[in-house]
This record gives C-alpha cells, structure tokens and sequence, in this order.
C-alpha cells in the first residue's frame, strides 16, 4: 500500500539518513538547514529502523539530506550554533544513558554518562558543511 500525503515522506530520505521527531533545526550563513531528533530509542514499531538520534543537513535548494552525526544511544541531539567564522560548530547531546540505556557517553569506558556540548572542526579548517 503506498502512502498518501503528509505520511508518503519524500524521495530525498533512504535508508542512509532516514529520521522521525525533528526537534532542533537551524540555518548556517550558506543557508543549509540543520536537522537534530529526539526520537524513540527503541527502534521498535513505528521506529524500526531509526537508529540513534542524529543530525542532518539539508539543502533547501535541492532537497538533498545527508546524515552528519549520529549520537550515542538513548541521547537528544539539540542545540545548535556555529563560531562567527562558521568554521567551529557547538552542538548539544542531552541525556545519554536515558532509563539506563547502555551509554558511557563521553568519556567511555565505565564512566558515567553525561549531557555534553561538543565542538565540531574540520581537519583542513574549512566551513562546517561546506
């Protein structure tokens, strides 16, 4: 049965950077949209599939999505700003660990897991999503 409507979704997500609860978005100077979720974890039901929370890029322009992280299990991706030379970018993982999901985010190993702001830079020091 084929989907109609706001529920038939759009060529542009596959299964490489497919998303359910968008929660956080935001534009870069270049006018790309950054997508953030806060899903369900559990990858059940309606959220077969889903993976761990995540964010996306999309170009409004074209429609294109791409996948630009993916967060550890049971987090929020949200929150999101950028340096003024948009070549740093600080973004929230709220919650890892959520209802004792099995997450030792950010510091690994036995550690405890812990909301975080992470920055982002590229190796060669150009624009993020450039």
């Amino acid at each position: 049965m084929h989907e109609s409507g706001l529920m038939a979704g759009t060529e542009n997500i596959n299964k490489d950077n497919m998303f359910n609860s968008p929660d956080g978005i935001g534009f870069d100077i270049a006018g790309r949209l950054w997508i953030q979720t806060d899903g369900k974890y559990s990858n059940n039901g309606d959220f077969a599939g889903m993976g761990n929370n995540q964010m996306l890029c999309s170009d409004p322009e074209t429609g294109e999505i791409r996948r630009f992280l993916t967060g550890p299990i049971a987090c929020e991706i949200t929150g999101l700003t950028f340096s003024p030379d948009h070549k740093t970018m600080f973004v929230g993982v709220q919650h890892p660990g959520e209802d004792l999901a099995p997450s030792h985010f950010p510091e690994g190993g036995d550690a405890v897991p812990r909301s975080s702001v992470i920055m982002i830079s590229r190796k060669d020091g150009g624009v993020i999503g450039a």
